[in-house]
C-alpha cells in the first residue's frame, strides 16, 4: 500500500470520526445541561464508551497522518538537497 493512499484514508477518516465525535459531544453536553434525559442511563454508558472510542481511533489516525506527512515531507527534502549537490 503506498504511503499517499494510507495519508488520504487516514485524513478522510479523521475528518468524518471528527465530524461524528463534535455532533455526539453536542448532544452529550446539551442532554447533560438540559437534562433531556434522551437514553437510559445503561445506554448513554454505551453511547459513552463508543464516544471515547471514536476519540481514540481519531488521535491515532492523526498521528499515523503526521507521521506519513514528515516521512514524505523528508523524502522530497532529501530529493531537493540531492538536486542542489
Amino acid at each position: 500500500m503506498s504511503r499517499e493512499l494510507l495519508e488520504r484514508i487516514t485524513a478522510s477518516m479523521v475528518v468524518f470520526l471528527t465530524t461524528v465525535f463534535c455532533l455526539g459531544a453536542i448532544l452529550m453536553f446539551a442532554n447533560a445541561i438540559f437534562q433531556w434525559d434522551l437514553f437510559p442511563p445503561g445506554i448513554e454508558k454505551i453511547i459513552y464508551f463508543l464516544g471515547f472510542a471514536i476519540f481514540a481511533v481519531a488521535m491515532a489516525s492523526s498521528i499515523i497522518n503526521l507521521m506519513l506527512n514528515v516521512s514524505r515531507l523528508t523524502f522530497f527534502i532529501q530529493k531537493i538537497a540531492e538536486k542542489l549537490s
